[in-house]
């Protein structure tokens, strides 16, 4: 993760592509005339690079991970999104929003398909060497198991011998590599058995279907999961807690004008009132925007 497509059990890969094509071309600007929508900032539109004002700026949304970003009887939905929207209306400027799988993203945002990337993105030390982060929230690691062969994760320990679906270049994936070894193998312990699925859907009907015992994401995904299907049960532990959200090419100056476009949502409680709709404002929360930068990794909040 704008949006990732719906991730409900029952979704074939046909359906997400089906979706993310009707997405493909898709585009919104600030809105007007609208009594919730953010005033223009003209001081944040006036920072703006010229090819921004000019243009527009091109986002690329995962179309999976709902509730921050998904696809719903094909409109993009999700609290990423709304924040999205509003940031559109704050600087004044057209956001062209292309829906797409997660692995592209990064390589698009680099190659300059995209201008930024509403995903949801883990901030690693392995992506800030291309990329900046703008944090939206801070989120923790979950495992998410049938509630009919319900498992005790109380600790990592408990995820030693276990088979784990994970996203295709997600962060789960290289943090459960490296827990598996530290945590399971050098101690005598059997391996964590990680699968890896192009899509977050594609990981829990694995789930679903029994091949594999858990799915592992974010912690706020998975919890909307369990309260969409009522048939998962999500772990005690959640580990590995991460900034996640907004990823631009490193160095461009879009990345501080969204840092301020998001303070300036912190401020006038927007920020809030949107996590609040989407039921994800009990933890995680931001009280200050940042910029995270490979030679700032870890401003403090």
């Amino acid at each position: 993760m704008f949006g990732r497509h719906h991730a409900m059990p029952g979704r074939t890969t046909r359906d997400l592509a089906l979706t993310t094509a009707i997405l493909a071309a898709a585009a919104f600007g600030a809105p007007a005339g609208r009594a919730d929508a953010p005033a223009v900032d003209k001081a944040l539109h006036d920072s703006l690079p010229e090819q921004y004002k000019t243009n527009g700026v091109k986002v690329a949304a995962f179309n999976d991970w709902p509730p921050d970003e998904f696809v719903e009887n094909g409109e993009l939905k999700g609290w990423s999104i709304d924040m999205a929207k509003a940031m559109s209306a704050k600087l004044g400027v057209e956001f062209h929003v292309t829906g797409t799988s997660f692995e592209v993203i990064i390589p698009g945002l680099s190659s300059g398909r995209f201008d930024a990337g509403f995903s949801s993105f883990g901030v690693t030390a392995e992506r800030l060497k291309a990329l900046d982060f703008i944090p939206q929230r801070i989120e923790g690691t979950a495992y998410a198991f049938l509630s009919s062969k319900p498992l005790t994760i109380r600790k990592e320990e408990d995820l030693c011998g276990h088979s784990i679906a994970v996203l295709t270049g997600a962060w789960d994936f290289q943090f459960l590599t490296k827990l598996s070894k530290a945590t399971c193998t050098d101690k005598g312990l059997k391996p964590i058995d990680l699968q890896q699925f192009t899509t977050q859907n594609a990981a829990e009907l694995a789930v679903s279907s029994g091949r594999v015992e858990m799915t592992a994401a974010g912690s706020a995904k998975l919890a909307y999961l369990a309260k969409q299907t009522g048939t998962f049960s999500i772990s005690e532990l959640t580990s590995n807690a991460v900034y996640n959200g907004i990823g631009v090419r490193k160095g461009d100056p879009l990345g501080t004008a969204l840092e301020k476009a998001l303070q300036s949502l912190m401020d006038d409680g927007t920020y809030k009132a949107l996590m609040a709709k989407w039921g994800v404002d009990k933890q995680g929360m931001l009280t200050k925007a940042v910029l995270v930068t490979e030679e700032n990794p870890d401003p403090k909040q």
